[in-house]
């Protein structure tokens, strides 16, 4: 896609949506993640005909690009209208589900119902609609099915996993017959400790992380992911993300995880072509950063606005902050618990 010069020219909001909208789309290729699409691909092909197909677990903390490749992998293996003698159908190879918070097992089966495009997904018992399942699986051709946030089978106020969900998943891999991928976040690992059936089900589990920045080989590999963005932004001339500073103050903004980069690279391609810019600069990135806030992370400095910036000394300085910040909550909780010691039995007891 080509994006003209700027110089100076403000665009109209028209070509400012379609430049923040490219940003949006562009996707990189890393390592890890082709190593995903790789296995993907090995057990579609594989599973096909299997007497026992296989089956995938896929984890990692959010922004990582779990949703992102298992998206990619469906997109290669689009629905496809098709006509025999005696009927036409929808070819499905690939059949992504998101599975609904708290799942019960009726809700499971409800949901791949619908996204099988079943007008009554929501009519029958859970066991009729599992036999609906079983039955459009063979009609529409499907090959593969993911459940993406896997992490749902664990109730989130309490922490427990739902077990009848679980028992709903192992019997259904067991006997549907094709391969199964499960897609979810770390915790999600709990369902398997609870479930070891499930668990030998799905023995190959595969981690996508945040990139490291430790050694040479892990700080080159993410300044790679930053040129090949840096590549593909809308604007005539390079913003050098992977210059060895830049690097370090996008590392320290998204921990290696690529979609706080993107999110950043998003406000700031607004910022820089409202300005008429043809180049994203360390500026445009401080006022980007603004708009990028990560409740987890309270004392994060904005190292675009800072040129003595040491990767270092930002990480340290940011846990003393937050352990600084634990103590006076501490502190705060001891004079309340004493506090209410002195005041004596409420008027209730």
């Amino acid at each position: 896609m080509e994006f003209e010069r700027l110089e100076g020219k403000i665009p109209d909001s028209k070509e400012l949506k379609r430049r923040v909208e490219h940003v949006k789309q562009i996707i990189v290729h890393h390592p890890k993640y082709e190593y995903l699409l790789e296995e993907l691909e090995t057990i579609l092909d594989l599973s096909e005909g299997s007497v026992s197909p296989d089956g995938l677990f896929i984890f990692g903390p959010t922004g990582a690009g779990k949703s992102t490749v298992t998206k990619e992998f469906t997109a290669r293996y689009p629905h496809e209208i098709k006509e025999t003698d005696d009927r036409e159908y929808t070819h499905i190879p690939v059949l992504r589900v998101v599975v609904p918070p708290k799942a019960t097992p009726r809700m499971l089966a409800s949901k791949v119902l619908e996204d099988m495009g079943d007008p009554f997904s929501h009519k029958g018992s859970e066991s009729e609609l599992t036999s609906r399942i079983h039955h459009f699986v063979k009609v529409l051709g499907i090959k593969v099915i993911i459940f993406d946030e896997f992490q749902h089978l664990i109730d989130a106020d309490t922490e427990y996993v739902l077990a009848t969900a679980s028992n709903w998943i192992k019997t259904f891999t067991e006997e549907i017959g094709i391969a199964v991928i499960l897609c979810g976040m770390p915790e999600s690992v709990k369902v398997f400790i609870s479930n070891l059936q499930l668990d030998r089900r799905f023995c190959n589990k595969v981690a996508l992380e945040a990139f490291a920045y430790g050694t040479v080989e892990e700080i080159l590999t993410f300044r790679v992911f930053l040129q090949k963005v840096d590549k593909l932004l809308p604007f005539a001339e390079l913003a050098n993300l992977a210059d060895p500073r830049l690097a370090d103050k996008l590392y320290f903004i998204s921990m290696g995880i690529p979609f706080y980069v993107m999110k950043l690279l998003e406000y700031a391609t607004y910022i820089t072509a409202k300005a008429g810019a043809d180049k994203i600069t360390e500026s445009h990135l401080a006022k980007a950063l603004m708009k990028v806030k990560q409740v987890a992370r309270p004392f994060v400095a904005n190292p675009f606005a800072d040129p003595t910036f040491e990767l270092e000394a930002a990480l340290a300085a940011e846990n003393d902050a937050m352990n600084k910040y634990k103590e006076k909550l501490m502190i705060k909780r001891k004079k309340g618990r004493k506090s209410l010691k002195a005041q004596g039995p409420s008027l209730n007891a």
